[in-house]
This record gives structure tokens, C-alpha cells and sequence, in this order.
């Protein structure tokens, strides 16, 4: 009866539910999603309840009392009477075509779809480029709002073909640790190791409510909500301006304990010829003296105004950004 209704919203309208205190709304660039909420959790902690809520359809622009229905909608509400869906167009007549062109040659230019393709498979990796496609468009990564982007853009996926947000959702936890790897190592030996690089290397974390994840601890967030976090980080070549590789690692674990670790990795992958730009958060006198012990240039920036590093400044003005009189190594041990 519903043909591709699991794939996306479907297209006739019906009312939207009259429930008191289980509908609400959410609007998202021009579009109103309505909510469903299922249940109400209280948390100690926050002392207050929680609502878990599904969207059900998109409010329409010419009745505020219909909607598009989506999967969702069919699933707590299937069993009321619903139109048989329209025969025709399941998606926009009018596809926003322009920056999806600029991703697919910069794609096809590093050849990522036939590098993805060995590790995911023709099929996995066309929803893959999509995902990453909607990210970089609509700047959000939530799965829920993916169909409504998939129906007015164009796709990677065979026949540009619009998978659920449960699919997807279900496509991203199938994602193995050995995908992962043997994509970012087949990217880094693709990789000219012969010329000098300058990596530039940094990291942030993330809130998270998703539940007992394995990287999610309480740890030292940027953005405080009191929720447990996890930090992610990433290498990045400054001159050719591509990305190397990445790592996630627990929300307790600091920035300055990291940074070893990313430089044996940098090492690993083949590259000789290296330097790096670093921000405060990696500076310390254990870093510093391991970079210097290696024979690494490198750039960081200072964290705080310590008497030795203003000394260190002071005695070499005015020719600071010329000549290199003192190691900071040695000016650290003065500490």
C-alpha cells in the first residue's frame, strides 16, 4: 500500500494528531517538523523529566492543522485510516543541484568513492558520500532531518535512492573499527611522504546523551552542560590543505597526554619530513623535550605567560622570528 514509505516522507497529507501534551514542533531552516512524544524520563541528576520524541511528518505550508506524514508516523500511527499514496513524483521537481556538483568533483578528484568502495561496498559507500554530502550542506549530522535533505537534493545512492532515518541510523552503527582503519590507512600510503609537510594538529569533545558509549566519560568539556563527553581529533597537512587522520579517545583523557600518541601515529603512516602547529592545550615541558629529543620543528602555541617564556621573549626581541638562540627546552628546565 505505502511504497517507499520506510524510504522517506510520504506524499499526501493527513491531519496532525490531537493529542494534548504529545505534539510539538520544530522548525529547521524554512521547515516545521511535528514531534511526537513518547515518553517523559525524569533524571535525578538534572532534576527534571526528559521527553523522548520522534518526528512524525512535516506541518503543511498550506494547512497548519495537515502534515506530511513520514515512516515514523505509519509506525505509532498506521493503524487509523490513511489516503493510498499518490502515484507519481517522491521526490522535489526541483533538485538544489550546485554545491553537490563541487562535492562530487572533489570527490572523484582523490578517487574516494572507489577507495570507499573496498571497505563498504558499492551500495553502503553511495549512502556514505550522501551522509557526508547532507552534512556539509545542511551543516547537521542529526539522521532524523536526512530525508527531508534526500528530497530535494540529488544522490550518490543507485537510482538516488532515499533510505529512513532508522536506516540510516542503523547504516552508522553497522561501521566497523576495521572500515575505518583500512580507509584512513589506504588514504595516508596514497600520500607523498618524500615532500616536507607542516601537520597541523588539534582536538575538541563533544556533549553526549546517547547512552553507555565507550569513549563517553566525564572529563574536562568546552561547552559545559554537565554531561559526559568524548574528545576527537584531527591531523591536517597545511600546505596541500587535506586532512591525514583522525582519533577519538575517552572525555577524561587531556589533550596534553595525547599528543605522543599522534606523533608516533604520524611517524607510523610514513612521514619523514614533518612538522607541526600546535595548539596550547599540547604545550608542557614533557612534549616539548620529547618534539626536541626527536629532531621535530614544531610551533605551539604558549599557554599562559610564565617568567621564563616572557624572559625568553624579552632577550630575543626583535629577532625572534629570524633566529632560533634558545631551545625552549632549556628555558623550560629554568622552571
Amino acid at each position: 500500500m505505502f511504497e517507499g514509505r520506510y524510504a522517506m516522507y510520504l506524499n499526501f497529507e493527513v491531519d496532525i494528531p490531537k493529542i494534548p501534551g504529545k505534539i510539538n514542533y520544530v522548525k529547521k531552516g524554512g521547515t516545521v517538523y511535528v514531534r511526537y512524544v513518547l515518553e517523559r524520563v525524569y533524571h535525578p541528576e538534572k532534576k527534571y523529566n526528559i521527553p523522548e520524541q520522534r518526528i512524525i511528518g512535516k506541518r503543511s505550508e498550506n494547512n497548519p492543522d495537515r502534515m506530511l506524514p513520514n515512516e515514523t508516523f505509519v509506525k505509532y500511527f498506521g493503524g487509523q485510516e490513511m489516503p493510498e499514496q499518490k502515484a507519481g513524483q517522491t521526490r522535489s521537481s526541483c533538485l538544489r543541484i550546485g554545491t553537490f556538483l563541487v562535492i562530487q568533483k572533489i570527490l572523484n578528484g582523490y578517487k574516494l568513492p572507489e577507495i570507499l568502495e573496498k571497505y563498504l561496498g558499492k551500495k553502503k559507500t553511495g549512502l556514505f558520500l550522501d551522509l557526508a554530502a547532507y552534512s556539509l550542506i545542511s551543516e547537521n549530522n542529526a539522521a532524523q532531518y536526512y530525508p527531508s535533505y534526500a528530497y530535494s537534493h540529488p544522490l550518490f545512492t543507485k537510482q538516488m535512492h532515499i533510505y529512513s532515518d532508522s536506516k540510516v541510523s542503523d547504516f552508522l552503527a553497522g561501521l566497523t573499527d576495521d572500515q575505518r582503519i583500512g580507509f584512513v590507512n589506504e588514504w595516508n600510503e596514497n600520500r607523498d611522504h618524500r615532500e616536507k609537510i607542516y601537520i597541523s594538529y588539534d582536538s575538541t569533545n563533544k556533549n553526549c546523551q546517547a547512552g553507555d558509549l565507550r569513549f563517553v566519560e566525564f572529563g574536562h568539556p568546552k561547552d559545559d552542560r554537565g554531561l559526559p563527553v568524548f574528545n576527537y581529533s584531527i591531523a591536517y597537512d597545511t600546505y596541500n590543505k587535506e586532512p591525514l587522520f583522525y582519533e577519538q579517545y575517552p572525555g577524561s583523557i587531556v589533550d596534553i597526554s595525547q599528543l605522543q600518541y599522534m606523533l608516533k601515529k604520524a611517524e607510523g603512516y610514513g612521514y619523514k619530513k614533518v612538522r607541526f602547529i600546535l595548539d596550547r592545550g599540547y604545550f608542557g615541558r614533557e612534549n616539548i623535550q620529547y618534539m626536541d629529543e626527536c629532531g621535530y620543528d614544531f610551533v605551539i602555541m604558549v599557554k599562559g605567560m610564565g617568567e621564563s617564556i616572557r624572559r625568553m621573549i624579552l632577550e630575543n626581541k626583535g629577532e625572534f622570528e629570524n633566529i632560533r638562540k634558545y631551545k625552549s627546552t632549556r628555558h623550560l628546565e629554568r622552571q
